[in-house]
This record gives C-alpha cells, sequence and structure tokens, in this order.
C-alpha cells in the first residue's frame, strides 16, 4: 500500500503518511482449492460493464477487461480504471498465476481501488491473498518513504515496464510496484510470504507487467 497518501481523483498531493500493507511471517502450506475448481483459461471476446463507466469495456480473450477510461480522452491510449476486481478479473489473475483463485473481494472503503484474490480459505475468517492495489500518488514520494523505512530499492530485467521492488531488511519482498507514469501505479502485496514467495511473486508481477505494460 501507498506510503505517502494524497487525494486519489485530483492528483498525487501528499498527506499524512500511513503504515504499508503489512508483511506477516510465514505461514503454511496453501490450502488446496475446492476440487470442483478449475482454471478457465481463455475467455469469449465482447462487451462487459463496469460499475459507474457508461459504456461498456472489452473482455478480451486472456480475460482482462479493456476499458479506454473517461470519454473526453483525446489519446489512443488504453486505461487503467479504478474498478480492479472488475478490470483483473478472477479468470485473468488465475491464468497468471496458474493456480485456482477461491474468491475475491474489492474494497468497501471509498476512495480505495483494490482488489484481493484469495488462494486459500485458511487461517479462517483471514485468508491468503495476493492484493492488487491503485494509487494516484507520486512514484518518487513511494520510494522515498520506503528508504526512510531502511528499505532497499531494486528492479528486476524479468519486468517489462517501468517498475520498482521493495526489499525489507530481512530479505523479505514487502511490495512490487508497476508504474503507469509519474503520479500513477499498480502496486502488488500478499498476505504473507506463505501465499507466494519472493521468487514467485516476481514472475507474477513480470506476466501481469507484460499484459498492461502499454497502459496508462
Amino acid at each position: 500500500m501507498a506510503i505517502f497518501a494524497g487525494c486519489k481523483k485530483s492528483g498525487p498531493e501528499p498527506g499524512a503518511a500511513t503504515q504499508p500493507f503489512a508483511q506477516a511471517p510465514a505461514a503454511p502450506a496453501l490450502t488446496p482449492a475446492p476440487a470442483n475448481k478449475t482454471i478457465t483459461g481463455n475467455c469469449q471476446e465482447g462487451k462487459a460493464q463496469l460499475p459507474n463507466y457508461g459504456d461498456p469495456g472489452k473482455r478480451l480473450s486472456n480475460c482482462f477487461v479493456q476499458y479506454p477510461g473517461e470519454p473526453s480522452r483525446q489519446d489512443s491510449h488504453y486505461y487503467i480504471v479504478e474498478d480492479i476486481c472488475g478490470q483483473f478479473t478472477e479468470q485473468f489473475i488465475e491464468n497468471l498465476l496458474g493456480v485456482p483463485i477461491v474468491s475475491i473481494k474489492g474494497s468497501t472503503v471509498s476512495g480505495l481501488y483494490l482488489c484481493k484474490y484469495y488462494l486459500s480459505e485458511q487461517p479462517e475468517g483471514q485468508g491468503q491473498y495476493i492484493l492488487i492495489n491503485l494509487e494516484y500518488l507520486s512514484v518518487e514520494k513511494q520510494k522515498k518513504g520506503h528508504q526512510l523505512m531502511n528499505r532497499t530499492i531494486k528492479t528486476d530485467s524479468r519486468i517489462r515496464m517501468e517498475h520498482f521492488l521493495v526489499w525489507q531488511p530481512d530479505g523479505l519482498l514487502n511490495e512490487i510496484y508497476l508504474v503507469l507514469d509519474p503520479n500513477k501505479f499498480i502496486s502488488i502485496n500478499r498476505s504473507d510470504s506463505g501465499v507466494l514467495d519472493n521468487e514467485k511473486t516476481i514472475e507474477f508481477a513480470a506476466r501481469l507487467a507484460e499484459q498492461i505494460k502499454d497502459y496508462r
């Protein structure tokens, strides 16, 4: 999650510092998904309605929902929008991970644009999940905030878009940022290191970046 929070829509004005998404201790191996839960693979292309958008988006064969942003935009780019669960569909994330998603859950808090993808319902009442979060904040301020917390900023050649990885002093991967523009980014986190280890988290980020590297 963001280190320096600010207004979402109006730009990257920094506000009070907040704690980053907690990195819990390593957890037991994932509980397998139900036997009847299978990965869907490719999707049928077609229209897909997203909440709070007048025109439908386009569901691609990889199950991602493509949406061009506000009708007033004058450029040709496609955009990452605030309905993360609707755009980064359960099937899309399953395809990138290669394992079934048990359930997904978006935020109920206004101004938070995120989706939790549960790979396990254990521990009971909490579960283990991957978090994808959209923020309209300064990328450089995020880097500086992590560095002030004695974390190391690195990149990885497998991730083929602007990005950075945040490493904790204990060797755990804290968060991965995929940069859409200087004041907009997607971050990837996990409920604990038992969901995906460091290497698999980076591999997931690389596959995700390959699909959204041309989006804004």
